[in-house]
This record gives C-alpha cells, structure tokens and sequence, in this order.
C-alpha cells in the first residue's frame, strides 16, 4: 500500500491489550496510530496509550487534521500502520479528506446510548454512525466486525440500509 497504512480499526479502547496483542504484530506493523482529537491534547492519556504501545512499535496519536497533513505529505510511506480510532466519526473525516480506506474494522463501539443499532455483539451504532458508514460503505469501503485477529470476519455493509 503507497501510503503505509495497512488496517483501520475503530475501537473506542484506542490501543489496548487486543490490538496492542493481536492487531499490531498480525500486520508486523512499525507504527501505531491512534487517531483522536481528545487523546491527542491529554498528557496522560498519551502516556497510557505509550505503555500498552509494544516495544519497537513507533506510537502517533495525533487529531484528525494532523493525522491527515501527516498522510497526505507522505510521512508514512516506508512504515507498516496500524490505524486505530476512537470514533467512527473520526474515520469519517479521514475518509471525507480523500484518504482511501479500503476496509474498516468495528472492533469496539460500545460507548454510544439510546437509539442504536447493533452490528456485532461489541458495535452499537448511533444513527449520525449509521449514515456515515453507509456514505463510506456506497463509496466502496468494505465495514466489517470483528473484534479479535481469529474471530471470523464480518462484513456488516448490508447491515447500514
């Protein structure tokens, strides 16, 4: 992949035990990205993010705005990403910016309340989320579930209509 970014995830966790265990090394990745606007500006979440971030693995958590500069100037070129949001929301403006994101992996949204709509036993979606992935989804991103490296995957794109 040009840009160095080989997976998207959205897991409202950002990086813990499971991707910090799993998705990181399945991908032999060189850099973790968290992408999210309020970790980006928190000292101490940062801090947290780097102990679960695995030893030789680079960690950005970076805003949307500068996650997408980044992507866009090339930075990630020579590296293998693993791209993790907190929030679909936060996809979505990648996405919007023209960065390709050929797949994306709903691997934790639990945080949502009220009027949801389930996709997978750990994806609750709002329906602001709904429509998003659905725009994604009709512009060819393929929306899966799948929690851990050997669940089976799930491709939920019929799920947004």
């Amino acid at each position: 992949m040009a840009t160095g970014l080989l997976h998207f995830r959205v897991d409202d966790r950002m990086l813990h035990g499971v991707v910090a265990t799993q998705w990181v090394p399945e991908y032999k990745a060189t850099r973790a990205m968290v992408i999210d606007e309020a970790a980006s500006k928190s000292d101490i979440v940062r801090s947290g993010l780097k102990m679960a971030c695995p030893a030789g693995v680079a960690l950005s958590v970076l805003a949307p705005e500068k996650a997408i500069a980044n992507i866009q100037s090339g930075k990630y070129n020579t590296q293998r990403v693993v791209v993790v949001f907190r929030y679909i929301a936060s996809a979505y403006q990648v996405f919007k910016a023209g960065i390709q994101i050929p797949q994306l992996n709903l691997g934790n949204v639990t945080q949502n309340k009220g009027e949801t709509t389930s996709l997978d036993k750990t994806v609750c979606v709002s329906p602001e989320e709904k429509q998003m992935l659905k725009e994604m989804h009709d512009a060819g991103v393929k929306i899966t579930c799948r929690f851990r490296v050997d669940d089976p995957e799930v491709d939920v794109g019929h799920l947004l209509d």
